[in-house]
């Protein structure tokens, strides 16, 4: 499943180095982000990758498979389900975007990922207390939580440890994932005054060849209206140096919708 995923993920990027029609990303219910005439946005709604993803999702324990694993540690907000056994399945709202950003020394791009959903989507009535925690996450006021659940800050050694256990537990593992770099789930302020969280990691996949792949991915978690929207990016090492400014900045300015 992993190199089903990541050839059609390649797929997508590398079509829509041909294909790119706008400058910003707009998010039907949450907003628009921004970027400039520097970065391109190309809409992958009803591509062959999203197609994947959304199936992968409906598969018989397809959340107990390492590369679920892996993108669990990495882009889901604890305590959400994103990979339940039954519906509502939160990736049947996938949108699959691409941004593209070109210099003189050559075009980056990476893949954005929209999944938006209401508790009941993100939890399936488990995880009361994570429920309560993320429904106040968002609070512009004091009463916001300022850590994740009150854990202390911990090591990316521990982090890797954590990683490592997970990945043991599957039957069948066949990745390894190395973290370069983690900086794990943070409430941070926008322009407005609202908050978003968020967590980014550098990490090498290894598969049962021994072949690696390194991968950047970067999430952020906004609330609106009663919805959850986690925006997903993934690209590579080389794509975080070129995009990711533009995609702070993005992140921090976007523009919410009135309704």
């Amino acid at each position: 499943m992993f190199k089903k995923i990541m050839a059609a993920l390649s797929a997508f990027i590398l079509a829509g180095c041909l294909y790119a029609d706008a400058e910003d990303l707009v998010i039907d219910g949450l907003g628009k982000l921004s970027f400039g005439e520097d970065v391109q946005i190309t809409d992958g709604g009803g591509s062959r990758a999203e197609t994947i993803f959304k199936k992968s999702g409906h598969r018989k324990d397809y959340g107990k498979t390492d590369w679920a694993a892996v993108m669990y540690f990495l882009t889901t907000p604890p305590g959400m389900d994103m990979y339940p056994d039954r519906a509502p399945y939160p990736y049947d709202s996938l949108h699959l975007y691409q941004i593209r950003k070109s210099d003189i020394r050559g075009t980056y791009s990476a893949s954005v990922s929209v999944v938006k959903g209401t508790e009941e989507a993100f939890f399936h009535g488990k995880g009361e207390k994570a429920a309560r925690f993320w429904e106040s996450a968002f609070h512009e006021d004091a009463t916001r939580p300022h850590s994740l659940f009150g854990m202390p800050k911990i090591s990316i050694e521990e982090y890797q440890r954590m990683l490592n256990s997970r990945l043991d537990e599957i039957k069948g593992q066949k990745l390894q994932a190395e973290l370069v770099s983690f900086s794990p789930w943070h409430a941070y302020k926008n322009h407005d005054g609202t908050y978003r969280w968020t967590q980014e990691a550098r990490v090498i996949i290894s598969d049962e060849r021994h072949l690696s792949y390194p991968m950047w991915v970067y999430t952020n978690l906004y609330r609106q209206g009663g919805m959850y929207y986690l925006i997903i990016v993934q690209g590579s090492h080389t794509a975080a140096e070129k995009i990711g400014k533009n995609l702070l900045y993005a992140f921090y300015g976007l523009e919410r919708s009135s309704t």
